[in-house]
């Protein structure tokens, strides 16, 4: 971590969650992003709460998204904002 010029840290860069895409319901959280390649997307396995594996997994770009869609109960107009009993 690099100290600015005035003596201030730089704020820590917002987690991004990385979301696998349900036929059921709501979308699922996969993990937090490592990164991406060409085919695939690299995440951290998710445990719950705020507590993250050290386990790195990979999916499909197409299996995943970074932001919230309609189907992720955080996203501000979704269809499931209460989970799956909506």
């Amino acid at each position: 971590m690099t100290i600015a010029a005035n003596n201030t840290v730089p704020p820590a860069p917002a987690r991004v969650i990385v979301r696998r895409f349900s036929a059921y319901g709501p979308c699922l959280t996969a993990g937090e992003f490592v990164k991406q390649t060409a085919r695939f997307v690299v995440f951290n396995t998710w445990k719950g709460g705020d507590d993250y594996t050290g386990k790195q997994r990979r999916m499909a770009c197409d299996a995943v998204h970074l932001q919230p869609c309609h189907s992720c109960t955080d996203h501000t107009r979704s269809k499931y904002p209460h989970g799956y009993m909506d």
